[in-house]
């Protein structure tokens, strides 16, 4: 008795393959995977019987078999001697040799994509051979693909319950980013007779999304010096995305004793759509 499961398990995938238990910092990145990638289990099942009673009274697992498919969206040649089971070194420049190989190579595979509730997955694959019929052709006016198919082998080297790989899911981001002023710290001072920098530091788990980072805008230094004419501060700002700072540079000198407020609306989102939560409102000054 025999039963298969199959299921797409990741949607908007990319694939990373490398050599067997090579971690997922050294793998190759393949691209994009075309409609997702599916995962199927097959189980079989021996009937015990006996002899008091008329039908089966037990079933043991006797077998099991997993395999996963995928379509690699980018047809390289470095793709197509994956789908064919080949080295990278079967690649020589621009020719991919095939036919007449033996060797059988072991492969972990990393998947990434979309979660089922908004955040990601990620599928890790021990050891998986590429045992499935390639698939590959042009078609005029068509995206070409590769079709592929792995069969994910048992690693004996895990522990029991885990030696075809692992599912994780991470929830989708709804922290709002926040930020602060890092040069000068709130309270703090500018150099006089200087176009001394004033930086503030973004505190996100994730990317930023740069568009809602706009001087005058969602970040502004207003001078406050006599605050019945407030006024924007003329100058730019750069947006550091390794640092997360945001650096602004005035067009002229700073002045004398005068005072200022820096200011970060709730314009500003991470790529996940969350807004700063609250109005930022900080204040420096320029030293006598």
């Amino acid at each position: 008795m025999a039963g298969t499961v199959a299921n797409l398990i990741v949607k908007n995938a990319t694939l990373k393959v490398a050599a067997y238990g090579v971690a997922e910092g050294s793998a190759v990145d393949v691209g994009s995977l075309e409609g997702g990638v599916e995962l199927a289990l097959a189980r079989e099942y021996k009937d015990i019987t006996a002899d008091a009673w008329l039908g089966t009274v037990l079933v043991a697992k006797v077998g099991e078999k997993m395999s996963v498919k995928c379509k690699m969206a980018e047809a390289t040649l470095s793709n197509l001697a994956l789908a064919f089971d080949y080295p990278t070194a079967a690649v020589s420049g621009s020719t991919l040799a095939f036919g007449g190989n033996d060797t059988v190579i072991y492969r972990t595979l990393y998947i990434n994509g979309d979660g089922p509730a908004g955040g990601t997955r990620k599928v890790t694959l021990h050891k998986c051979v590429q045992k499935g019929d390639a698939k590959h052709s042009y078609k005029k006016g068509e995206v070409s693909i590769v079709e592929v198919e792995f069969e994910i082998l048992e690693d004996t080297s895990k522990t029991a319950n885990q030696r075809y790989g692992t599912i994780v899911d991470t929830g989708a981001d709804t922290t709002p980013p926040t930020v602060a002023l890092s040069t000068p710290v709130d309270g703090g001072t500018v150099t006089k007779d200087t176009k001394g920098t004033v930086v503030w530091t973004i505190t996100e788990t994730n990317a930023i999304d740069e568009g809602t980072i706009i001087y005058g805008n969602t970040f502004s230094i207003i001078n406050t010096t006599v605050p019945a004419s407030a006024s924007l501060v003329a100058g730019t700002i750069v947006y550091d995305s390794t640092a997360k700072t945001v650096i602004f540079t005035p067009t002229s000198n700073w002045t004398a004793s005068d005072t200022f407020q820096a200011i970060v609306t709730t314009g500003l989102s991470d790529m996940a759509g969350n807004n700063l939560a609250e109005t930022k409102i900080e204040q420096f000054s320029v030293t006598i």
